[in-house]
């Protein structure tokens, strides 16, 4: 299983309806998208962030579609302009020593499938995690 982690902190100019909206946009995800199997969406408590969301996947495949799904891209063109600070990455029970690598590199082709994405990720003024080149 492979838990996809996605933790913000919006800009404080970010509406509360604006807020909610991605809030619910996350929540669609995951209830419109076969790919992931169980989900959460709310309030990040014991962290630095406000706000989190975890999806979880069966394998790489399950991941890629996910990160390739309408809703998905639906949430980051209706959320990452108001996000200041956004941390992505994923857990995993499977031992296999190149999941990093290969996890990194699906998140490599979802933003060169997708360069507009990409771009707004770069505009996000705090933005660490999952493929992000170093």
């Amino acid at each position: 299983m492979i838990y996809h982690i996605n933790r913000v902190t919006m800009k404080a100019t970010a509406t509360p309806e604006q807020i909610e909206g991605v809030l619910e946009s996350w929540r669609n995800q995951g209830r419109s998208n076969p790919a992931i199997k169980s989900f959460v969406v709310g309030r990040n408590h014991g962290g630095d962030y406000t706000y989190g969301a975890v999806f979880v996947v069966e394998h790489l495949d399950g991941l890629f579609a996910y990160l390739t799904h309408p809703t998905t891209y639906q949430t980051d063109h209706l959320g990452l302009h108001l996000v200041e600070r956004l941390e992505i990455f994923d857990v995993s029970d499977d031992d296999d020593p190149d999941l990093n690598a290969k996890i990194q590199e699906l998140h490599r082709r979802r933003n060169e499938l997708n360069p507009q994405i990409a771009g707004m990720l770069a505009d996000v003024p705090t933005y660490t995690g999952s493929g992000v080149d170093d």
